[in-house]
């Protein structure tokens, strides 16, 4: 069986493309980064450069620039993502190699699959999150309580992505995604019989935890993602700023949205620290140096930043739209809450505030979890078992 397979952003996607490499079941990667890559197996478990389009990162510069400064730009802040994904798609479809299966990632794969299906290859499309239709929902209702005027919010979805994607869903055989929440979004008649459940992993050898019990009196909250509406951070900050516990620190790790501000300085205590993007061995850092992970995400699939606080020896607070059913059980290695509920953060995060020695048991449980099903290999095996399914 040989797989071809488009890679997006997520890091345990290329591990995959080495692992399919050294069985010799690797036809070609198209690796869509800040580089348009083709590669494949070089011979010797790893993966070789066969062309790179140089002129791809400049030309995005150049469209991006071009967009911030055109009037209309302000109704979509992120439609460049959308030509950008497009004319990549096209340039790579045309390095297609013969496969058995057709692995794309969704938004990125529109041409591949047309191609991949004219050579009567399976096909499969896989999105790490909720149907773009729920996720954008969910969106305009957050913003509609807020009073954040769409437009002005970086988290909404410009409408020629999510018709390009449900494209891709038409035309592919299967849909994998990350959860139950995530498949469960997919009610769709066309898409329910397709959408199958392969929970992604995460390096459980670089997200470890202290080897010591951290020293200090401070209890720390940890937050990691995209500081937004869409991850549920106005309800955490209610709930912290609701708390006021002494000897207390909610540190928020991601890039800041614009719609957030004005939000921010309505309802961030004193003692919330902001650090901006940080690099992945900074964000470890944090992990090891706090009490407990919140994730109050109102729409998800399975947070990648959940298992990474997991591995960290974290016991987490997140809601089931965050995908926490597939990978915690409640009371054992956190808690689960209801989405947009301050008071059901905040009595969560008390306990936690109130029982240490518990908590810090809940995080030994979220490590032992993640090492359990959660690492890049189980990721590997699920999926390369899943392809070979399809031969049977």
């Amino acid at each position: 069986m040989k797989v071809a397979l488009s890679l997006g952003s997520q890091a345990f996607q290329r591990q995959l493309a080495s692992t399919l490499a050294r069985r010799g079941m690797l036809s070609r990667v198209f690796s869509f980064g800040l580089d348009l890559e083709v590669l494949e197996a070089d011979g010797r478990e790893g993966l070789k450069l066969v062309r790179r389009y140089p002129h791809y990162r400049l030309g995005n510069r150049i469209l991006w620039a071009a967009w911030r400064r055109l009037p209309g730009s302000r109704y979509s802040r992120t439609f460049p993502v959308v030509l950008s994904a497009m004319y990549a798609d096209c340039l790579l479809s045309r390095q297609f190699a013969a496969c058995d299966v057709f692995h794309g990632w969704t938004g990125l794969s529109l041409a591949g699959l047309r191609v991949a299906k004219r050579t009567g290859a399976v096909t499969m499309v896989e999105n790490p999150s909720m149907h773009p239709g729920a996720w954008q929902r969910i969106v305009l209702e957050e913003c509609e309580a807020f009073g954040i005027r769409p437009s002005e919010c970086r988290a909404v979805l410009p409408s020629a992505l999510i018709r390009r994607m449900e494209a891709e869903f038409d035309r592919a055989d299967f849909i994998v995604v990350p959860s139950a929440v995530a498949r469960d979004s997919f009610d769709d008649p066309r898409y329910a019989e397709k959408a199958r459940v392969i929970h992604a992993g995460i390096d459980h050898h670089f997200f470890t935890p202290p080897e010591a019990p951290k020293p200090g009196a401070t209890f720390r909250v940890c937050y990691t993602g995209r500081v937004e509406i869409a991850k549920g951070v106005p309800y955490l900050l209610q709930a912290w700023k609701q708390l006021d516990l002494p000897n207390a620190e909610l540190v928020m790790i991601g890039e800041v949205a614009p719609e957030m501000h004005s939000l921010l300085r309505t309802y961030a205590a004193e003692n919330v620290t902001l650090t901006g993007y940080l690099q992945a061995d900074r964000v470890r850092d944090w992990y090891r140096r706090s009490d407990v992970f919140a994730f109050p995400s109102v729409n998800e699939g399975l947070a990648r930043v959940l298992l990474e606080a997991m591995a960290a020896g974290l016991p987490v607070v997140a809601t089931p739209a965050s995908g926490a059913d597939d990978c915690m059980s409640p009371g054992k290695e956190g808690t689960i809450v209801r989405a947009r509920d301050p008071g059901a953060l905040a009595a969560a995060l008390l306990w936690h505030f109130e029982n240490r020695e518990e908590a810090r048991a809940m995080g030994m449980a979220a490590r032992a979890r993640i090492e359990a099903n959660f690492t890049v290999g189980h990721y590997e095996e699920r999926m390369i078992e899943f392809y070979e399914s399809l031969r049977r």
